[in-house]
């Protein structure tokens, strides 16, 4: 059985991530834990807050069974201090394997569109974090696209990647933008993608300078319903993704994000 994590605010993109969780550990034979943090204050407010949150359980329960996902297993949890903080401590104290969260925002690639919040945990977690577009609605995965530079790190995600998606009869589709500053020569490619043979990789190339818009281009081209990426260190992100792509695609409308951070592999 997963655990997976989800923090909310009650807000309605909140509630839409929640029964997108709720989906996967249906799936994957889950439980879900859900997660409120509130910033110390007086007594009067912190009362207000327990109130609220126990209002919070009943509506989401009768959320979960109105789309007869009540049978999953659920635990609420009220947590004082910073949400970040509080995240990263109900990963260690519950071994949670993954995180998912509602993102908001303009859905326009070229503005900051990754919520500060989210930002936050996925710059913090060394374990995966699904960032759900609040106008995305749960589907059966049937293509996953995945970004490559082409390296080990890569090569342990699609590892970890493969065996559930195996499970949905689904593929993985790994993109490499190509701006003429290729590290690797065509014959390390070719071993780092035999090893991948006889499982359900692809392995698309794009020629382009405008990594964002190439791989919003074969999102669409490739009916990607869900796009994978590892989180990269700063150096790496400017050179690479021009600025963390991961944040500039968590918000495409329609497409769920799943990051991995580099620290998983240290």
């Amino acid at each position: 059985m997963i655990k997976i994590l989800l923090p909310t605010d009650y807000s309605a993109t909140a509630d839409n991530a929640f029964i997108y969780a709720l989906q996967i550990c249906k799936n994957y034979s889950g439980e879900l834990f859900v997660l409120h943090s509130s910033s110390p204050n007086s007594k009067a407010k912190n009362s207000n807050t327990s109130d609220l949150f126990k209002a919070q359980i009943d509506k989401m329960r009768q959320h979960a069974a109105e789309n007869d996902l009540g049978h999953i297993p659920l635990k609420f949890l009220l947590e004082e201090g910073e949400l970040v903080q509080s995240i990263l401590d109900m990963v260690s104290q519950e071994n949670i394997s993954l995180i998912v969260m509602g993102t908001t925002g303009d859905a326009g690639f070229e503005n900051k569109i990754l919520g500060s919040t989210t930002s936050g945990v996925i710059n913090n977690v060394d374990i995966p974090v699904l960032s759900i577009p609040h106008l995305c609605k749960f589907e059966e995965i049937d293509a996953v696209g995945f970004t490559t530079v082409y390296d080990e790190e890569d090569a342990l995600v699609l590892r970890k990647m493969i065996p559930f998606v195996k499970s949905a009869n689904a593929d993985i589709y790994c993109i490499h933008v190509n701006k003429g500053k290729q590290v690797k020569t065509h014959e390390e490619i070719a071993r780092w993608k035999e090893q991948f043979k006889h499982d359900p990789v692809y392995f698309i190339e794009k020629n382009q300078d405008d990594i964002v818009k190439s791989v919003f281009n074969f999102i669409d081209e490739y009916s990607i319903d869900m796009v994978s990426c590892i989180t990269r260190n700063k150096s790496l992100f400017q050179r690479v993704f021009e600025g963390s792509i991961a944040e500039k695609l968590s918000y495409h409308k329609r497409i769920p994000l799943l990051t991995f951070h580099e620290n998983m592999f240290k």
